[in-house]
């Protein structure tokens, strides 16, 4: 009897899911179905963030790509690959060309087409009212949809999809890397750490892409405060994107901030020992996933462009200030968690809790559930 097939049309890979991809055509193959995976390149607007990933034994299909009217296009010439395919699931994306026809194909007798993401975009800094409008009609004609999170779920079912072919798979990520790194840490990484640690230093850290959305001129406020109030106060920066530029030009009169610019595996294991503290004034999404792993309490503030993973946070492993909070009201939570060894504790115990609950295992089982209802529906071609 043949297998099923699903194949994932994805128009690129972040480092972060690869592991993901890699548990879910285990999961799948365990249940009789075969996964594959097909991917291209990121966006510009994503590729200064340096964390694509190409997957050993994906398909591998460069895009081409345009931008009109500020939105970006992408054309996924991946129509011969999908060929024997039973399900496709694909990101809920405006500008993916490719949607449109599998959207049409399906209709035709093709295969079923799942599609994955928020239900709509929720970071309003971002968001174009035509993207949004167009993204509703489209997903209304999928077979099923992989909801983030349940505030995603949410979403799809006010759109119209039905609540029955829907799956919420708790979207997280691999914190294997953090917790058993594997490989050397890299030397200035190594040569910092020891550094702080022989200063007795008291460090907080980020580990974000750091673009426009994170608001790294407000980040370097409240990290002024910090130093002010704080002894031995110290700061170190993971990621890129296109306002890394601007840490590092602070960094050259503040000898306590420390950018080291997009960090993976062993170095980013070892800087997570380091610090004690996550601060994230700005748009917060999978990062609470490694606040948890590294049991650093993620201090951010309640704004209405969150990513929907900050439905994880809650009083028990973060601090989450008023929308409006100033630089000041951080630095006096920073300085809290970082003197205040009961409190530190107390939320640091939450991060325990939180890392064993939203898992990647949990997710994959989660999107495996899924993918079984969506190809219990397929129509026979």
């Amino acid at each position: 009897m043949t297998r099923p097939v699903v194949v994932f049309a994805m128009e690129w890979v972040p480092q972060y899911r690869a592991r993901f991809y890699e548990l879910l055509r285990t999961e799948l193959a365990s249940r009789g179905v075969e996964m594959r995976l097909v991917h291209g390149d990121p966006p510009a607007s994503r590729r200064r963030r340096n964390d694509a990933k190409v997957v050993e034994w994906a398909d591998y299909v460069p895009n081409r790509l345009w931008t009109v009217r500020g939105l970006e296009i992408t054309l996924q010439p991946v129509l011969r690959r999908l060929r024997g395919a039973d399900l496709v699931v694909v990101q809920q994306e405006t500008g993916l060309v490719l949607n449109y026809a599998l959207m049409t194909w399906a209709r035709l007798g093709g295969p079923a087409v799942a599609v994955w993401g928020h239900g709509h975009n929720f970071n309003r800094l971002d968001a174009s009212g035509l993207a949004e409008a167009v993204k509703r009609k489209v997903t209304r004609f999928a077979d099923w949809a992989f909801a983030y999170t349940e505030r995603s779920a949410e979403v799809f079912r006010s759109i119209g999809v039905d609540p029955d072919h829907i799956t919420v798979v708790q979207n997280s990520l691999d914190i294997g890397p953090i917790r058993n790194p594997a490989g050397p840490v890299g030397d200035d990484v190594a040569e910092l750490v020891d550094k702080l640690t022989a200063e007795g230093a008291r460090v907080a850290w980020i580990v974000s892409a750091l673009d426009r959305w994170k608001r790294v001129p407000f980040l370097i406020e409240v990290l002024d405060r910090c130093a002010e109030r704080i002894d031995g106060f110290a700061f170190v920066a993971l990621g890129a994107g296109t306002e890394a530029g601007s840490l590092v030009d602070a960094a050259a009169t503040r000898p306590w901030l420390h950018p080291l610019g997009a960090r993976f595996g062993p170095d980013k294991a070892a800087i997570g020992r380091l610090a004690t503290v996550t601060i994230h004034p700005g748009l917060a999404g999978l990062h609470v996933i490694e606040s948890f792993a590294t049991e650093t309490p993620m201090i951010t503030e309640d704004l209405d462009y969150h990513s929907h993973e900050v439905a994880y946070l809650d009083d028990d492993n973060a601090v989450v200030l008023p929308a409006g909070a100033a630089a000041a009201d951080y630095a006096a939570a920073v300085d809290r968690l970082m003197t205040d060894a009961r409190e530190a504790a107390r939320l640091q115990a939450g991060c325990r809790v939180a890392s064993q609950r939203y898992t990647l295992e949990a997710m994959v089982g989660n999107f495996a559930d899924g993918v079984m209802g969506a190809l219990a529906l397929h129509r026979p071609r």
